[in-house]
């Protein structure tokens, strides 16, 4: 019985250890490096002449602090800001927390 109950310790330790801890790790050092270059007045910005290809289209937007991504409508783009359509609800979305961005097929652009 003991040595069931200790191996049942090391599951859930390494449990935590790749699922919570490792990601975790990894998304500090994403907002370390954010804050340091932002501290160091290293802008980064949307590249503006390959935005104007989403303006107006559903897209599928993955952040970097979030599971899942957006889906909503590009309308409009200025310096790291992209404002979006959601379901009727304007939002605006900080270009430093992006990760990707995909234009979803045509039977999505209603």
């Amino acid at each position: 019985m003991i040595i069931i109950n200790s191996s049942l310790w090391i599951i859930w330790l390494l449990i935590i250890v790749f699922v919570i801890i490792i990601p975790a790790r990894n998304r500090n050092k994403l907002y370390l490096n954010l804050i340091n270059r932002k501290k160091k007045g290293e802008p980064r910005m949307l590249p503006a002449g390959l935005m104007k290809d989403f303006i107006g289209k559903v897209c599928s937007i993955t952040m970097f602090n979030a599971s899942s991504g957006i889906i909503a409508r590009i309308e409009a783009t200025e310096d790291n800001w992209i404002k979006v359509d959601e379901k009727g609800k304007s939002r605006l979305l900080n270009g430093d927390m992006i990760s990707d961005i995909k234009i979803l097929p045509e039977k999505y652009q209603k």
